[in-house]
C-alpha cells in the first residue's frame, strides 16, 4: 500500500502556511495513478492558495513494484543531510529491517538515489531489465574518457531508455546546478553487452566498483577526488 500523510507546508514565495498530502511510500501494483504522477513530475507538487506558486516537495520517497521487485529509496541531499549522512542512517536502517526478519526469509535489496531524476533513470533502467551495475560502469567509462564534455563534478550522466535503441545507448549530460540536460552522448549496445557476459562470468570486479546501495559512476568519481585531494 501507498503511505501518505499530511504536513504543514509553508510556500518558499510568499511564506503561506497550508496543509498539504503528501506521500512518503507508492506501491505502484495497488495505485499506479502515483507512479504516473511520479514520472510526470506531479507526486507531492503543491499549488500555493495564497499566490499561486506551484513548486515540488523534494522528501524522502520509497517506490515499490512488487511485482517486478524494485524497490527505490529516493532520500534527497540537503544543506542538513548530506551524502554521507544519507549513507550512514540509509545502512542502519538496512540493519534493524535485517534483524527483524525472520530467520527463513530474506531481507528485500533496496536501492538508493539521492535525486528524482536518478530515481526516474532507474525505473525505466530496472523495468527494461537492464544492469544497473553494468550501466554505471558503461558511465564511468564514459566520464574518463570524455572530461572535458563529461565532467562529473559540473553535469551527471543520464541513460534515456526511451530513445535508447538495439544498437546504441542514448546518454544526456545534465547541469547539476540548473538541471538543464545537454549534450547527447551514444554508446554501442554491442559493448554493453560484452559486459554482460563479463558480469554474468564473474560479478565481483563489478561488485567491488559498485558495492552498493548507492549505485553511482559519478558518486564515485567524486568520492575518488575527494580522497586523492
Amino acid at each position: 500500500m501507498s503511505i501518505s500523510r499530511t504536513v504543514n507546508i509553508t510556500c518558499p514565495g510568499c511564506g503561506t502556511k497550508q496543509d498539504v498530502r503528501l506521500y512518503d511510500a507508492i506501491n505502484v501494483n495497488t495505485d499506479p495513478e502515483l507512479k504516473d504522477a511520479l514520472m510526470q513530475n506531479m507526486l507531492n507538487r503543491i499549488q500555493c492558495r495564497g499566490c499561486d506558486l506551484n513548486f515540488r516537495v523534494d522528501k524522502p520517497l520509497m517506490y515499490n513494484d512488487p511485482k517486478l521487485g524494485i524497490l527505490i529509496h529516493w532520500v534527497p541531499e540537503t544543506d542538513e543531510m548530506g551524502r554521507e549522512e544519507i549513507l550512514d542512517e540509509f545502512e542502519e536502517s538496512l540493519e534493524r529491517m535485517n534483524a527483524s526478519m525472520p530467520a527463513d526469509q530474506k531481507a528485500p535489496s533496496v536501492r538508493l538515489v539521492l535525486t528524482r531524476v536518478e530515481l526516474v533513470e532507474l525505473i525505466f533502467m530496472l523495468e527494461k531489465g537492464l544492469n544497473q551495475r553494468v550501466v554505471e560502469y558503461v558511465k564511468y567509462s564514459i566520464f574518463t574518457r570524455n572530461p572535458e564534455k563529461a565532467d562529473p563534478k559540473t553535469h551527471r550522466l543520464l541513460l534515456n531508455v526511451e530513445d535508447s535503441t538495439d544498437e546504441e545507448f542514448c546518454f544526456v549530460l545534465q547541469n547539476v546546478e540548473n538541471q538543464e540536460l545537454g549534450q547527447i552522448l551514444r554508446y554501442g549496445r554491442g559493448a554493453y553487452d560484452s559486459m554482460i557476459e563479463l558480469y554474468e562470468e564473474n560479478a565481483d570486479e563489478f561488485l567491488e566498483m559498485f558495492p552498493g546501495p548507492l549505485i553511482s559512476a559519478r558518486e564515485l568519481l567524486l568520492e575518488d577526488e575527494a580522497f586523492d585531494a
